[in-house]
């Protein structure tokens, strides 16, 4: 959250507040009045959303493509360093009455489901900083705090009720906290300090280290996962495209032609059956039949293959049952919902078993590396609340 010295909070404009309840609103409106238009836009927008989150200013996206500096050798401009905060004036926090350099002050309101479940919403916030040095191995730096971005927008991990629908938490900067900080190097002075840039759109903040720790080790996941994800939602698109014309063309059944092709073949029995069934069976099938086999091919491999390859084939396995599963019983859920043809149904959840099986097959190596940092960190203890 965006602080100044003073502790007023920067807004969020209004313009995109506005923007986003227009969107929220013709999303509403389109799943209730016209469900296979949404359908229809569920894969481009999807693509776009994800373009336009990759672009503008972001402190991680920043962090990927700068090199962690050392204090005594700081570079004028745009910096990275890692260390440990020097305190030079303490605050009390709002909530706990705890000393600290900075704080992010967050109100939330819940609302009470008919089951007893909280959903938890920010209503209100509140940011201050004081000026403070940072440590490493190599020296100290001075940290003008006014405009600095404290934490993002993580979340605190514990919360004090205000009232019966009212909660609070904090996010405290305090002495000796490991942080990872991005800002201008500029001479003040005499001194060498890191600001805010010139540039108000110019990344200046602070993040937990070990949060970046976590992002650096997942971005590559991510990045692939999103390259695959383009590739099927595209083609996705395409299939979303396709009229009875294009399926006579290609000697696919149809919802009025499915009768005269069942006999085929098994795969046109299969599509038949579907068809007769309404689509209906293609969610179950896309979530628990498909875990149901995943699960059984894993114990057949566990008796059958020797140790290392049975491990290699298990981590596939699982890595695409778990993702194959999740994502394409949730899509096929919606096609169906939407009233999709059957057999769209079933293109777009082969193409999604597809992506996800090249996913699982050629990004092993990234998932264990992801596997093995955060197993050594639950085994060092590593999530304390210091950490959280």
């Amino acid at each position: 959250m965006k602080t100044t010295q003073a502790g007023v909070v920067v807004k969020k404009p209004k313009w995109k507040t506005a923007l986003g309840l227009v969107f929220l609103a013709g999303f509403i409106a389109l799943m209730v009045f016209a469900p296979n238009i949404l359908i229809a836009l569920f894969f481009p927008m999807l693509i776009l959303i994800g373009l336009l989150v990759s672009f503008g200013p972001n402190f991680y996206k920043t962090e990927q493509r700068l090199a962690t500096s050392q204090i005594r050798s700081l570079a004028m401009g745009l910096v990275e360093v890692r260390g440990k905060v020097i305190a030079d004036k303490t605050q009390l926090s709002p909530v706990n009455g705890k000393p600290c350099v900075g704080y992010v002050w967050i109100v939330e309101e819940g609302t009470q489901d008919k089951d007893g479940d909280w959903s938890w919403s920010r209503v209100s916030g509140e940011a201050r900083c004081n000026d403070f040095r940072l440590k490493d191995a190599s020296g100290e730096v001075a940290v003008i705090a006014e405009g600095i971005d404290l934490f993002g927008n993580k979340s605190p991990d514990e919360y004090a009720l205000l009232g019966s629908s009212r909660r609070q938490g904090e996010l405290l900067l305090v002495q000796d906290l490991d942080v990872m900080l991005i800002g201008d190097a500029c001479e003040r002075d005499g001194h060498t300090v890191i600001a805010q840039g010139k540039d108000p759109k110019a990344v200046f903040g602070v993040a937990l280290t070990v949060d970046v720790e976590n992002r650096r080790v997942l971005a590559p996941l991510w990045r692939a996962g999103g390259f695959y994800g383009a590739i099927v939602g595209l083609l996705g698109v395409g299939v979303m495209a396709l009229t009875p014309a294009h399926f006579a063309q290609l000697h696919l059944p149809g919802p009025d032609t499915y009768p005269q092709m069942a006999g085929q073949g098994p795969v046109y029995q299969l599509l038949a059956w579907l068809y007769r069934e309404g689509g209906f069976p293609i969610p179950f099938m896309a979530a628990f039949g498909f875990m149901l086999t995943i699960f059984m091919v894993l114990i057949w491999t566990r008796l059958l293959l020797p140790k290392g390859i049975r491990l290699a084939v298990g981590r596939v396995l699982g890595a695409w049952a778990g993702l194959g599963a999740v994502i394409g019983g949730v899509v096929a859920l919606l096609l169906f919902v939407a009233h999709v043809d059957a057999l769209k149904q079933f293109l777009i959840w082969m193409l999604i078993l597809l992506g996800t099986l090249a996913f699982s097959l050629f990004e092993q190596r990234k998932m264990g590396l992801a596997y093995q940092h955060f197993a050594k960190r639950v085994s060092k203890g590593s999530f304390s609340d210091e950490d959280a």
